[in-house]
This record gives C-alpha cells, structure tokens and sequence, in this order.
C-alpha cells in the first residue's frame, strides 16, 4: 500500500515538472522582448494599446516604461545635435522652469526674412521629432522671436518686432505641421528687448559677434498648460 502511495505521488510530481520548463521559457521570452523594445523606438500611442491589453488579460500589472519623456529629453537632443553636426546652430539648455531649445537665426533665416532657408527644414526635422513624443504629455512649448539692435524697416515688416513675432511664428506653423497639437503652442516676438549680450560697446560701436548672438528663435518646453 505504502508503495502504491509513492509511485503514485512520483507520477503527480512528474506531471507538474513541465511548468518549471514552461516557466523558465516565459520568463526567457519576457527579457528578449524587454532587449528588443530597449533598442527600438516604439510609437507610443501603439504601446499603450497594446500594454492596456496585456493588463486586460491579467498578464502584467503594468508595463509603461518608468522614464519620464520630458526629462530624458535634453539628452537625447544633446546626443542628436552633436552626432549630426548641427550643434554649431542650435543648443539645448535647461532651466528651472523648462527645457530651452536655442536656434541660430542666421542659420534658419536670411537677413530681414522670416521664411525658413532650406538648410533649416532638416534641423527642424531633427529637432521635431525628438518634441513629438511629448505631444500627448502635459507640456507647452513658448517659441520666443529676438533681434539684434539693428532697425529693421520693410513694407512686410515695419519694425524689429513684427520681423522676431513672424519668425517665431513660422516655426510654430512648422511644429503644427509636423503634428504637435496648435493648442500647446506659443508664439512671442521680443525684438531686441531681450539680448544676451550687449549690441554695442560703450562708444555706441555695434559688435558684431554679439548682435549674431542675439539674433535668435527659442524654444521653452515647460510641463503643464499655461
């Protein structure tokens, strides 16, 4: 009887010994779709679809990444700007209140123009498609306009603050263009109000490698809506 009772217990045993290979082969397959997803860039909206349904079948609790988008984000477009040579016409910096995304208008617009040069297009190309990712998040983007001291008098622009207002303009209708949504946007033309070093020396003498400086397009990522 007793060894009745141990064959039998010997064969449930090895009925259930599969579940420890099955196991072992899910947990295989979890880690090499986790590799896969480190080195891809997964769309995602198409993440959340299909993470949501992974919950509904009760495999995961939850398997959003734990990175935040916004605060990866100067890295990547530091990484991007350097490896493409395009950090010689735009910089990124960060503030307490935002991520600044600083464009060279020398690089983006002619002189007294504020349409864009089509060496801009792919810089804007580069720089719009790191932003994008954030589209759905709760951020806004402020593109701030800036000239340097020098009047500027056109029929289409009578002054340095509709030129500053039109080329911050233009670079939000290319962000609205590229699918960021038009109500987390802001355009601001500052004219020369705003310089980041002096136009002129103390003799009234323009500076030239100064007023290059000043003329400028800036981006200011901020979390939250204004």
């Amino acid at each position: 009887m007793a060894k009745h009772r141990r064959r039998k217990l010997h064969e449930e045993e090895d009925t259930d010994a599969w579940l420890i290979t099955y196991a072992d082969m899910v947990t295989l397959l979890l880690c090499f779709f986790i590799i896969l997803f480190s080195m891809s860039s997964p769309d995602k909206t198409q993440f959340k679809k299909v993470a949501e349904a992974l919950r509904k079948e009760g495999f995961y609790t939850s398997l959003m990444p734990a990175e935040d988008a916004y605060e990866s984000l100067k890295q990547q477009l530091s990484l991007s700007l350097g490896a493409s040579g395009y950090d010689q016409f735009m910089a990124v910096n960060q503030t307490p209140d935002a991520i600044e995304v600083e464009l060279s208008s020398s690089a983006f617009f002619r002189q007294g123009s504020a349409k864009l040069t089509r060496d801009a297009l792919p810089m804007l190309k580069l720089m719009s498609e790191q932003v994008l990712p954030l589209k759905d998040d709760d951020v806004t983007i402020e593109i701030e306009g800036h000239t340097d001291d020098r009047f500027v008098r056109s029929e289409q622009y009578p002054s340095s603050w509709e030129l500053s207002a039109a080329r911050a303009a233009n670079v939000v209708r290319y962000l609205v263009a590229q699918g960021f949504p038009k109500e987390k946007l802001r355009a601001v033309g500052l004219a020369d109000a705003h310089p980041k070093a002096p136009n002129r020396d103390t003799t009234g003498t323009p500076i030239p490698a100064n007023q290059a400086l000043n003329r400028r397009v800036v981006l200011k990522l901020k979390k939250g809506r204004e």
